[in-house]
């Protein structure tokens, strides 16, 4: 197909933003490569990416040229995104704990503070405190709100992303919440918000190049709850107001169930959640104060969420315990794969603290054909963005919301 030429005047927003989008998820990219992805002339190429050179925004990689290129003459250097353009204040909002960090556009952190403690406030003032330990942290480190992109905040339940709000913030306030006002009325830049499991499949979608093989994708996040979204044509999907997919939400049982977050009873989260599983040691602790568990807690300490991967990490060597992981994994993968039956992905991406342990990504996997024999062997896969950048979704949303759209 011949490509029609084009000028400053035609060339279309969504071609500057496709660019980025493509740097971001491939890392280096030539002229030519980008004028391929996106059918248009590589003179319609070199006039965005003359604008982000010049911003700084891009740069070109010198050190990615081939030996076998010739000297003589001009040399195009493969392009990359310059993820120290600028910077993010990223925000993370649980029940129990708020992380914060200052990091690069590729989730890099570059300064953290330690974890904050929702002190019960109301809303507005807890945004407010945040916000003010967040300009603390800038103004200790003397670096200037000028160099700030935005900052991305994400959250526990469903997310308005378009408006910035909190619809459902489970266990932490029983209203929904303005995020992105709160936010803005104390920042000098903008705020993008999102529910935690959708930004970080978002980083999934923005630093990874998956969209190219799997366009249809579920992501699965164990631990400390159970958390899923989905995305459908590489995009976050959601539907009947801002609802993501809900795996956790599933209810497995009409009576005699636990007592959900979400209000219900007999949903699956509470019956395989990280307390769930810290609840079992602690009862079989005490019930057989002789047994392997007892004497892990000997060494380990009293079964926290802080100390539960050490319990995990040895799991498979305690019958009790591994019997007890065996069966939430099996109520895991039936769950799953009822969703994999009616959402049919490419790909079912696993990520969360429990898929953390290699071994309990395996007894998973495991159940899950056990169950269903007939699905693709290569269907599963880890998460891909870098599982140490815990600040990588709230990067990710306010990348997408903030930047791409230029």
């Amino acid at each position: 197909m011949k490509k029609n030429g084009m000028n400053t005047n035609n060339l279309k927003p969504s071609n500057r933003s496709m660019t980025l989008q493509l740097l971001f998820s491939h890392g280096t990219l030539s002229r030519t490569d980008i004028a391929d992805f996106l059918n248009i002339t590589t003179a319609a190429v070199t006039m965005i990416v003359n604008e982000f050179l010049n911003e700084g925004l891009l740069l070109q990689r010198e050190d990615f040229l081939p030996e076998s290129q010739p000297r003589a003459g001009r040399r195009r250097a493969p392009l990359a995104v310059n993820y120290d353009w600028k910077y993010i204040l990223a925000i993370d909002i649980h029940s129990y704990y708020i992380n914060i960090a200052l990091t690069n556009l590729r989730g890099d952190i570059l300064i953290e503070r330690p974890s904050l403690t929702p002190a019960g406030s109301d809303p507005r003032t807890l945004c407010s405190d945040i916000a003010k330990e967040c300009i603390k942290m800038l103004w200790e480190s003397s670096i200037s709100t000028d160099k700030i992109l935005g900052a991305g905040v994400t959250i526990i339940g469903p997310v308005n992303q378009d408006e910035g709000i909190a619809l459902h913030p489970f266990r932490l306030f029983e209203q929904a919440i303005p995020i992105k006002q709160y936010f803005e009325e104390e920042f000098p830049f903008r705020t993008a918000v999102e529910s935690n499991v959708c930004a970080y499949l978002l980083s999934e979608l923005l630093y990874t190049n998956i969209a190219a093989t799997a366009q249809n994708i579920l992501m699965l996040k164990w631990g400390p709850g159970v958390g899923s979204a989905m995305a459908i044509r590489g995009q976050v999907y959601k539907g009947y107001n801002y609802q993501s997919t809900e795996i956790g939400h599933n209810q497995i049982t009409e009576k005699n169930g636990k007592k959900c977050n979400c209000g219900r009873t007999g949903c699956l989260e509470p019956s395989i959640s990280a307390d769930a599983i810290v609840e079992f040691i602690q009862k079989n602790t005490i019930s057989s104060p002789a047994g392997e568990l007892a004497r892990l807690m000997e060494t380990i300490g009293a079964p926290s969420r802080r100390n539960l991967s050490q319990y995990l990490d040895g799991a498979s060597d305690s019958c009790v315990l591994w019997s007890f992981l065996t069966t939430c994994a099996h109520a895991l993968a039936s769950v799953t794969n009822n969703a994999i039956h009616i959402l049919a992905p490419d790909k079912l991406v696993l990520m969360g603290d429990l898929f953390e342990h290699d071994s309990i990504t395996r007894l998973f996997t495991e159940q899950l054909y056990q169950i269903n024999p007939m699905l693709p062997p290569d269907l599963c896969i880890k998460n891909q963005p870098f599982s140490d950048k815990k600040y990588i979704g709230a990067t990710a949303i306010a990348v997408s919301q903030l930047l791409l759209p230029l």
